[in-house]
């Protein structure tokens, strides 16, 4: 199982490489509505970042995690404060849970109240499939602010990191 780390790298390498585009988004921007299941850039990583949150709570034995308070997306600066050292801890949790036992049950309730038991590696792959979804989504958003985009491919993160 400690070989599937190389998910938990991805997933954040991806993230990081999207994030490089965002910085000189202005406040029109982060909160043109664009259409889709989050209508602007600002919902669509709020939920992102929240679906993050959620799973690195279920991974540390909370089934269901409130969101706190003060976890509110609001441009490029909160993403780099709020996301970032939570995309650290993921890759930490993740490692160290593959490095153990990836089959070790992970408990958790759905927001729709729906309880479930997984093995870790599952869920592993729930959250990167949840990433690559959203960022596509973010991608097609940059797209129609005629801003450039970037490729996240799977085999780009395999060339710039040969030796994962």
């Amino acid at each position: 199982m400690k070989e599937q780390g190389f998910y938990i790298d991805y997933h954040v390498w991806a993230h990081k490489k999207v994030l490089q585009q965002l910085p000189d988004l202005t406040a029109e921007d982060w909160n043109k509505q664009l259409g889709g299941s989050f209508p602007t850039i600002k919902a669509l990583y709020q939920h992102i970042m929240e679906a993050d949150y959620r799973w690195l709570q279920r991974w540390n034995g909370v089934p269901f995690a409130e969101i706190p308070a003060g976890m509110t997306v609001d441009g490029y600066a909160s993403l780099q404060n709020l996301w970032l050292p939570l995309l650290e801890e993921q890759v930490a949790v993740a490692k160290r849970r593959l490095a153990v036992n990836g089959e070790e049950p992970v408990h958790f309730i759905t927001g729709k109240g729906l309880h479930v038991t997984q093995p870790f590696w599952q869920t592993l792959y729930q959250v990167v499939n949840h990433g690559t979804y959203h960022r596509g989504q973010v991608t097609n958003m940059l797209r129609m602010l005629d801003k450039p985009a970037v490729g996240t491919d799977i085999f780009l993160f395999f060339r710039e990191n040969s030796n994962t």
